[in-house]
């Protein structure tokens, strides 16, 4: 058989002089490799985890961002048809406009078939008190659309129109 090698540890010499000797457990080498694998994989993790939260957290945001967006659409109903005239004073005119509303909610849907006329009131109103320079362009019309959605919101209990889209919109 083969003999091992031991290491002898002196724990202390005792009163009557003689010394305690102890027979240790072989002698084992580890290999410097199977140091750094520890070592490695932890760097590994931790630049892993740098680089998702450097790089690819931006696309998360994005993609956060674009699931906010997502999430704020509606249910699209049909609004009304409407021509009313404008309050222009030199020249008659008239406005023809045809909408359709995002609700919130499919509950709000029923709200505004329920309060259908109450909400053509408001909007025949609103946009006959309105003159030509008041809808021009691009600005005149979102800011139309604006007063539009405060004013039927006003209206309704249960739900949010979120936008109105034109589907038709001429001035003569």
């Amino acid at each position: 058989m083969e003999e091992k090698e031991t290491i002898e540890i002196i724990e202390d010499i005792g009163a009557g002089g003689e010394e305690k000797r102890k027979k240790g457990l072989p002698k084992i080498r580890i290999p410097p490799i199977i140091l750094y694998i520890p070592i490695v994989a932890i760097v590994a993790v931790a630049g892993y985890f740098g680089y998702k939260e450097f790089f690819g957290g931006k696309k998360a945001k994005e993609e956060v961002e674009v699931a906010k967006v997502v999430a704020k659409k509606g249910i699209m109903i049909p609004g009304p048809s409407l021509v009313v005239n404008l309050s222009d004073v030199n020249l008659p005119r008239f406005l023809k406009v045809s909408m359709i509303f995002e609700v919130d909610r499919g509950i709000t849907v029923a709200e505004v078939n329920e309060k259908d006329a109450i909400i053509k009131d408001a909007i025949i109103g609103l946009l006959s008190s309105k003159t030509m320079a008041d809808i021009r362009g691009y600005e005149g019309q979102n800011l139309l659309k604006e007063e539009l959605i405060s004013r039927i919101n006003a209206i309704l209990e249960t739900g949010n129109v979120i936008n109105i889209y034109f589907t038709e919109f001429i001035v003569q």
